[in-house]
């Protein structure tokens, strides 16, 4: 053991010198790469990605994103070309060198970028963002742009997202009010089509069938009633004999003046002055019998009770008759409105079923444009 440790002692002193030269010469060129590269300055910012202020038991946001999916997409958003370029141009980042193409300035841009991000489950999350520039100025300018951008983009595209979800929901909630509006015009117009025909008024057309049925049934046996009752006063008036009544001296001569203008009539024509004076006279004696009020001719008291019987009779019949055929019309219809409240009650269903759905549907959107009005000031005021 003892001579082992002899062994290497010797070895090390003997290449010592060898050592001391390369050392002294890594250091020599140290010193000078120290003394004549330029200076190099890092500046970074660190942001911390914290909840809602508001808790979601209360007012939930519309923009649901997680953090790190939100700092994916800004850290994307900070290395576009533009703001690259952008940023560069504004704080002259390469001033001073030889002129460089656009292509050349991105591409220095995220070398001397470092963008990083920690979290986990139950921490919180961070986003640390640092810059490498010639001068100090330089690096913390850039970086504190690089702080607006972040703020300034991440709240644009959350108020964005809650400006569309709102928009969107406005818009769902007229179409939906305009398609409610048409679908209660259908139902409305359909049962002003079949006002006759609707199902609510089914059993009370099944009871006016059967009140018709029964009244033309009744009207029916009257009128059978009133027929025989009729018979019966003809086989009356058929055996009784008329009785003549006496005539007043007027009446006679102008039953007289008739028998003498009939027989003229099969003479002379009418134009005949002999025709012309019997009819004159004939005129007269008609005027006197009508105001002297009695009857003329030969009539018969029985009979003419008879005729004012049969005439009622007659009368109740043609009444009874009109209010069966009356009847019967409304029994045609209300059958055929009965056969048709079927299928009037499928059609208004489905129209109705629409509209519950329309309806369903417009209040769902009510109450999200409601969250979405609540989501959108959230945003808008970066709770």
């Amino acid at each position: 053991m003892n001579s082992e440790i002899k062994f290497y002692w010797a070895l090390l002193k003997k290449r010592l010198p060898v050592m001391s030269v390369i050392f002294a010469m890594c250091c020599a060129v140290g010193v000078g790469l120290a003394l004549t590269l330029p200076s190099r300055y890092v500046a970074d910012a660190q942001l911390l990605v914290e909840p809602a202020q508001i808790p979601e038991g209360l007012a939930e946001s519309t923009v649901q994103m997680g953090a790190a999916e939100q700092l994916q997409i800004i850290q994307q958003r900070l290395l576009t070309r533009a703001n690259l370029i952008d940023i560069a141009n504004q704080y002259n980042v390469f001033s001073g060198r030889d002129v460089r193409t656009p292509d050349e300035i991105v591409a220095a841009m995220r070398a001397q970028t470092s963008i990083s991000t920690s979290g986990g489950r139950n921490r919180a999350t961070f986003m640390t963002i640092s810059f490498k520039a010639d001068r100090p100025n330089t690096a913390a300018d850039v970086v504190n742009e690089f702080v607006t951008l972040v703020r300034s983009a991440d709240a644009v595209r959350r108020q964005g997202m809650a400006g569309q979800t709102l928009e969107f929901f406005e818009g769902e909630v007229d179409r939906l009010s305009e398609e409610l509006s048409e679908r209660s015009a259908n139902i409305v117009a359909f049962q002003a089509a079949n006002s006759d025909a609707l199902p609510d008024g089914l059993d009370f057309r099944l009871d006016r069938q059967a009140r018709l049925q029964e009244r033309i049934n009744i009207l029916t046996r009257d009128v059978a009633s009133l027929n025989e009752q009729r018979n019966r006063l003809l086989a009356i008036g058929s055996t009784t004999t008329p009785q003549p009544v006496q005539l007043s001296p007027q009446q006679q001569e102008l039953q007289s003046i008739r028998a003498e203008l009939n027989a003229a009539l099969t003479v002379y024509s009418e134009d005949n002055p002999k025709v012309r004076l019997i009819r004159a006279r004939l005129e007269q004696l008609e005027a006197a019998v009508e105001a002297e009020g009695r009857p003329v001719g030969t009539t018969d008291p029985a009979k003419a009770v008879l005729d004012l019987q049969l005439d009622e009779v007659d009368a109740r019949i043609e009444f009874i008759e009109t209010e069966i055929t009356r009847s019967e019309g409304e029994l045609i219809e209300l059958q055929d409105a009965i056969e048709r409240t079927p299928e009037n009650a499928i059609q208004l269903e489905a129209l109705q079923r629409e509209y519950q759905n329309i309806q369903g549907q417009y209040n769902a959107a009510v109450a999200a444009l409601g969250k979405a009005q609540t989501g959108e000031r959230i945003e808008g005021l970066s709770k």
